[in-house]
């Protein structure tokens, strides 16, 4: 798949701004500005969990990769274009087109990221007498990760590495001075490592926990100047067969 970089979506929203009645091509500060609409627009999208897979950064690069998947381009390009258009005083009057693209690529968005969680059957709710394979009467409630773009999907067998971030946590110059990571059976923390800023490690979806659609990754991590803070990070694991 051919790679597609921030700057990529940045130009693709001029581009369409320049049809829209913009002459001139976006200057440094122009692209530093997109970069910001766009970093909040992916942040936007990921408190309301709607997950499109954006690469966020500790210091955002428009030239970093995106990190979306080729059918969301012209969606992010069309909202982005939208949303710069007051940054040239085309907010009062906005192009009809661009209006509709922008609608139209947010409903592929929705369509797209936003998780809907599957509510389990209550513990009052009979199995059912032809059900045979319960041994109790009533459905047992199982205990699920939370449905949310924190959450990491994988399928058993699966080795993905993963980071996260405490730039946000961190003060001034602090920085990270150790860390402890604690895995749940059905998950092997195979390496880990850490920057000042980050915690980075490897995961292998091993399976075969009593649940393994809860699993959890539990980060402590602590700072030169002694602050210490906790972090979950959730765990889904699935089969081929059940995919």
């Amino acid at each position: 798949m051919t790679d597609n970089l921030k700057i990529d979506l940045i130009n693709g929203a001029y581009s369409q701004l320049r049809i829209s009645g913009l002459t001139v091509m976006p200057s440094p500060s122009d692209i530093a500005v997109a970069l910001r609409r766009l970093e909040a627009l992916a942040n936007e999208l990921f408190i309301i969990n709607t997950c499109i897979g954006y690469n966020f950064e500790d210091a955002p690069d428009a030239n970093s990769t995106s990190g979306l998947v080729p059918s969301l381009w012209f969606a992010v390009e069309s909202i982005l274009a939208f949303r710069l258009m007051p940054d040239f005083g085309k907010g009062k009057a906005p192009d009809p087109i661009l209006i509709l693209n922008a609608n139209a690529g947010f409903t592929l968005i929705f369509n797209y990221g936003v998780t809907v969680p599957i509510t389990p059957y209550p513990s009052r709710q009979p199995v059912g007498s032809g059900n045979k394979l319960y041994k109790s009467k009533f459905y047992t409630p199982t205990e699920t990760a939370p449905v949310v773009c924190g959450t990491n999907n994988m399928i058993v067998g699966d080795v993905s590495d993963f980071i996260e971030h405490f730039d946000a946590y961190l003060i001034d110059t602090e920085v990270i001075t150790s860390f402890t990571i604690d895995v749940d059976t059905g998950l092997t923390l195979t390496s880990s490592s850490n920057t000042d800023t980050d915690v980075l490690y490897r995961i292998t979806a091993t399976g075969g926990s009593t649940n393994d659609a809860s699993l959890k990754v539990k980060i402590v991590m602590t700072t030169d100047d002694g602050r210490i803070t906790t972090r979950l990070i959730y765990f889904n694991l699935t089969t081929l067969e059940t995919v």
